[in-house]
């Protein structure tokens, strides 16, 4: 059975608003029941922009859509406006549910006393493709219209997949520490109401009080974060605090974390009795990819581990790009709604743009981006390389953008200049006059807490490295 028809028995808790207001799976059911009611009611299968928060009214709109068979554009509840015109102007959804409420669009009208749902005042007539099930961003808040095609399949089988290799239950209460639009924070989710576990349901951050007093008031077994959140909490003690007494598992994705930080942190939670999982993933593969089980993160600190259940890995002979192939690749692209109609283009097989190696034990490191690089002066440079060289010379944040024989490193912290100089023109050879160091204060961040690389491009008037 799929996540999204929930079998589990009624009485059984499947969410906790961050107000405090429990949920059953019989009360979702019923919910899913009226809000299905609610769609247009129409021959041909529908689509519909989700913009959600961490709230039960969001999870059941989001499964309602599943079962309804309506495709669903999920964006993050508090995108600025223009930019969900924007998308609006693409793809020209038939509804439109706003966890807010305060959505106010043309050529739609509010169908509920709250303004939730509104609904498109002319049908749209369009083919769209009958496994077409979510359209994802990969930028965050920033409101591309490029999105990922994802079938039922994909999101069941990496539903199931993560559920099996955390060997999850329905005694689990996972917190929402990311936000329901974001690939990683959907599969939690997902891998949580397949196996009928309790999902603690907020949007507080981890940096406010309210989100650790809910964490401690329901006691959430689990806690997932990108490399930022980790940051942030060993830097304030909290993965060292009482606050985590409930806690038995620790996943981190999203991005590199740094080799220091994954050793403390396994340190941490050697000493509390926790698993600590270290993931790899893209949003093109509904999130997972690899895994390092826990009992050998030790000897495998930098490692993305090996592929989830039911997916490989391979290296390009030629390039070393990471070649993943599995159930949960992608259908493909969409940037507008003429794409709706498309089928699977990828057959199951994702190039990952990631350069990797691999070790005599078969767990794979990633060593590079495939696109990015700058040629200067007739000479390929990684970007990734450079950064991590002049992270570990200079000790500072730094991001490095580009395009061919201008390469601009931007340092987060004002500092002496002389060991990006050092490491540039003495190690990689390059002359003076074919770079530019700049402080950036702070370095602009995703939603996740990666670097952001387009907008640190644009903020220093150059053309980003692609």
């Amino acid at each position: 059975m799929s996540f999204w028809y929930n079998d589990h028995p009624g009485d059984r808790i499947a969410c906790i608003g961050s107000e405090g207001r429990v949920w059953t799976y019989g009360d979702v059911r019923s919910r899913i029941g009226s809000w299905k009611r609610s769609l247009p009611q129409r021959s041909c299968k529908g689509l519909g922009l989700l913009l959600c928060q961490n709230s039960p009214e969001s999870l059941v709109a989001y499964l309602a859509a599943l079962q309804s068979q309506d495709a669903v554009i999920l964006l993050d509840g508090n995108l600025a406006q223009s930019l969900a015109e924007r998308i609006v102007q693409k793809y020209a959804p038939d509804w439109i549910f706003s966890a807010t409420g305060n959505s106010r669009l043309p050529l739609y009208h509010p169908v509920s006393a709250d303004r939730c749902l509104l609904l498109r005042d002319r049908v749209c007539e369009r083919l769209i493709h009958s496994d077409l099930a979510l359209l994802l961003s990969t930028s965050g808040s920033t409101g591309s219209p490029k999105l990922v095609r994802l079938s039922y399949g994909n999101v069941a089988a990496n539903a199931a997949s993560i559920a099996e290799y955390l060997s999850l239950n329905h005694e689990e209460r996972p917190i929402t520490s990311l936000p329901m639009s974001y690939a990683y924070g959907l599969s939690v989710i997902n891998s949580h109401l397949l196996t009928g576990a309790a999902i603690l349901l907020t949007d507080k951050s981890v940096a406010e009080r309210d989100f650790w007093t809910f964490f401690c008031q329901h006691r959430a077994s689990s806690f997932v974060g990108v490399p930022y959140t980790y940051q942030m909490l060993l830097r304030m003690g909290l993965l060292k605090s009482d606050n985590l007494a409930s806690v038995r598992t620790l996943t981190q994705a999203g991005g590199r974390l740094d080799p220091r930080y994954i050793e403390e942190i396994h340190s941490i939670a050697s000493q509390r009795g926790w698993r600590f999982f270290v993931m790899y993933g893209q949003t093109e593969a509904t999130a997972r990819i690899s895994y390092v089980p826990p009992e050998l993160l030790a000897s495998r600190i930098g490692s993305i581990g090996k592929p989830i259940p039911g997916g490989t890995m391979t290296l390009d002979p030629s390039s070393g790009e990471l070649i993943y192939r599995g159930p949960n690749v992608m259908l493909g692209y969409a940037e507008d709604e003429s794409d709706l109609a498309k089928g699977d283009q990828l057959g199951g097989e994702l190039h990952t743009g990631d350069v990797a190696r691999r070790d005599q034990d078969g767990f794979f490191y990633i060593v590079g981006r495939m696109k990015r690089f700058v040629k200067i002066f007739g000479q390929r440079f990684n970007l990734d390389d450079i950064e991590a060289m002049l992270r570990q010379r200079t000790g500072n944040s730094v991001a490095c953008v580009g395009s061919d024989d201008n390469l601009l490193v931007a340092l987060e912290r004002a500092s002496d200049k002389t060991p990006v100089v050092e490491v540039l023109s003495g190690i990689y050879g390059l002359h003076q006059t074919a770079y530019r160091v700049l402080c950036i204060e702070p370095l602009p961040q995703t939603i996740t807490g990666k670097i952001d690389y387009p907008a640190l491009a644009e903020s220093l008037g150059t053309r980003l490295a692609l």
